[in-house]
């Protein structure tokens, strides 16, 4: 490309040596000058401009096919309208035109660069401006026409370029009065501000913006780039509910930076570990947990690989003591940042109690004598290794079946008379079977379990007979 550094290169062509004289003394010493009188792809290759001394219709073809400046020299305006020849394309031969042919070349190369710059940084712009992140609407400003946008923005508002730039900036917000004064400049703002703007589907995105002023010809016009958050707005949303429901919720909900640090927890987390709210925020939350090193590295090593953690946890109150809790543990993404979110339940008392059941099922299993229990509705609750044996069942298979339900015969005739002795008071004896002949009859004795007064079920403790 000619960049007035050197000396451009310009081919003469002509139909004769006569022809190649005049031409050729036309030009100065600015010129690099060549005369041919036939063409050859070479020389659009390896020049800066091309002067025809003749014109025609293969010439004028190929030369409009090409990509190099040219110029054709004609006598007459016959060969202009013959062959449709625009300003540019022809200089018409007359009284001196030699004279000032080198200056008319010598424009037409510095326009041809300026042309080729300027396509160079408009396509450099737009290959920018398209690949931004963001959606670019430039907007008269005085009536809000949209007379650019970029490929980010017709994705988003899923408009057509020939659409959108039929479009005002009015038919694409929700809140027309509040974004025209805001977008338009009818109020000065120093921050990103949110608005909500129109899809061709029908849809509402949300969106924050910024704006910025500037001339484009004669007129004053507004460059208005914004970006979608419409999925972080959500997500926001959602996770502002799930905090108001955490907080009113009756279990342990803890959320942990990338730190460890504590970043929110609810009220019953900071009451169970007998603290306030802010009194947690921003410690650590190993420092209110009983663990080893080697167990905090297999806790660890589980989140790292499948994102969630499930097992218990010794935590610390504020007054030494220390509680079990049953926790659940995985990972949430909020815009860029990652937190490890802790749910948990306080089970030291289901653990106790575990225990006691535990060791009442040892104590009635080393004894030979049987123990069942029911509930109120004569439904099977427990019984002992020894009654598993009497009734040949299995607890497992029993459990929580009435009367008409076992599997066991003998169960089932048990549960039947219980049943229908059911109104008799607690430290009645019961035989079982009442007119067995084959075997010694087991006496049962009948006691009812209350809980804070109320009935909840019955146990019958039996020892056979001789």
């Amino acid at each position: 490309m000619f960049d007035f550094y050197s000396k451009p290169r310009i081919i003469l062509v002509g139909r004769s040596q006569k022809d190649a004289r005049r031409l050729i003394e036309a030009f100065d010493d600015r010129f690099d000058v060549r005369y041919v009188e036939e063409v050859s792809d070479e020389f659009g290759r390896f020049s800066d401009a091309m002067i025809f001394d003749y014109v025609g219709e293969d010439i004028i073809n190929n030369l409009r096919a090409g990509t190099i400046p040219y110029l054709c020299l004609v006598g007459s305006e016959k060969s202009i309208e013959k062959f449709s020849l625009v300003p540019g394309e022809y200089l018409l031969k007359g009284p001196g035109y030699l004279h000032y042919l080198p200056e008319i070349v010598y424009s037409m190369l510095e326009k041809h660069r300026l042309q080729k710059t300027l396509d160079f940084e408009r396509e450099k712009y737009m290959g920018l401006v398209n690949s931004m992140g963001c959606g670019m609407l430039i907007l008269r400003k005085r009536d809000g026409n949209v007379i650019f946008c970029n490929k980010v923005a017709q994705s988003l508002l899923g408009y057509s370029e020939e659409e959108i730039e039929k479009m005002s900036i009015q038919d694409l917000l929700y809140d027309e009065p509040f974004a025209l004064q805001t977008i338009l400049g009818r109020e000065n703002f120093d921050t990103d501000r949110e608005i909500v703007m129109l899809t061709k589907a029908g849809g509402k995105i949300y969106v924050i913006f910024n704006t910025s002023e500037m001339l484009y010809g004669a007129e004053r016009v507004v460059q208005l780039t914004f970006m979608d958050v419409s999925k972080q707005k959500r997500d926001r949303e959602e996770l502002i509910f799930q905090w108001r429901f955490l907080d009113n919720a009756e279990e342990i909900a803890i959320a942990v930076d990338e730190k460890g640090r504590i970043v929110y927890l609810n009220r019953f987390a900071a009451e169970i570990h007998g603290y306030d709210l802010e009194e947690m925020i921003g410690d650590s939350l190993t420092s209110y947990l009983v663990q080893d090193e080697v167990e905090a590295k297999s806790m660890q090593f589980s989140i790292m690989k499948s994102g969630k953690w499930k097992g218990r946890h010794l935590h610390k109150r504020k007054d030494g003591s220390v509680f079990t809790v049953e926790e659940k543990r995985s990972m949430l993404r909020v815009d860029e940042n990652v937190y490890e979110l802790v749910i948990g339940i306080d089970v030291t008392e289901s653990i106790e109690l575990q225990k006691r059941a535990n060791l009442h099922s040892l104590l009635l299993n080393g004894t030979g004598d049987l123990a069942v229990a029911t509930d109120m509705e004569n439904r099977l609750i427990y019984m002992n290794e020894a009654a598993e044996e009497y009734f040949n069942t299995k607890l497992e298979e029993e459990q929580g079946r009435g009367p008409n339900e076992t599997n066991s015969k003998t169960l089932r005739a048990f549960l039947e008379m219980a049943a229908s002795r059911s109104s008799e008071s607690s430290g009645k004896r019961i035989r079982f079977p009442d007119n067995s002949n084959s075997e010694p009859p087991v006496e049962f004795t009948k006691k009812i379990v209350r809980d804070s007064g109320r009935e909840v079920g019955t146990i019958f403790l039996g020892r056979q007979t001789d």
